[in-house]
């Protein structure tokens, strides 16, 4: 590698001009699938991607990606992580409870076979994947009261642990606040 080479000059008045000749590199290299070119002069970096292979079969959670995120700053994601953000289910009560609430719920209808109360237990907020929405399938709430609470230290608004649908058809829209517990 050449050195660089610096030209500074100074002039009677608080001025400092300069001006550095940088050389790139006589030998570049590159690893795994990436490429060099260079042709008159200019270099021209790219991927080869039919040096990769196709995998058949692999763990999730021992894979990962790289992702930005919008400060700038890389991170690593595991696969099975990215999975879990992405996938939002549908659970759909029918039987007596209690219950819990998985993490990636989106949506639980509560549409149990008997008529009875039910409490549904919401998981740690930091283990949540997805906001959910709590609803009243059967239309019984008023007279069936349906009882959410949060889990370990997590709460709602005001401090509270526990709260009820009482009207019949209605519905709550929970987001969780990792370490905190749930906006309604």
């Amino acid at each position: 590698m050449t050195t660089p080479l610096l030209k500074i000059k100074i002039f009677p008045k608080p001025v400092i001009k300069g001006k550095m000749d940088v050389r790139f590199p006589a030998n570049v290299q590159t690893k795994n699938f990436l490429t060099v070119d260079r042709s008159n002069g200019v270099y021209t970096f790219d991927v080869d991607y039919s040096v990769l292979e196709e995998i058949t079969s692999f763990d999730p959670s021992q894979e990962l990606i790289a992702v930005q995120g919008r400060s700038g700053i890389w991170n690593l994601l595991s696969l099975a992580t990215l999975f879990s953000i992405t996938t939002q289910t549908e659970q759909h009560i029918t039987s007596a409870g209690p219950v819990t609430i998985t993490n990636t719920a989106g949506i639980v209808r509560v549409d149990q076979t008997v008529g009875a109360p039910i409490t549904l237990t919401l998981p740690l907020a930091s283990d949540k994947t997805c906001p959910v929405l709590i609803a009243d399938w059967k239309m019984d709430a008023g007279t069936n009261n349906i009882t959410y609470e949060t889990s370990g230290s997590d709460t709602f608004p005001g401090g509270l642990t526990s709260r009820k649908l009482r009207a019949d058809g209605a519905s709550v829209f929970l987001r969780p606040i990792p370490g905190v517990g749930y906006a309604l």
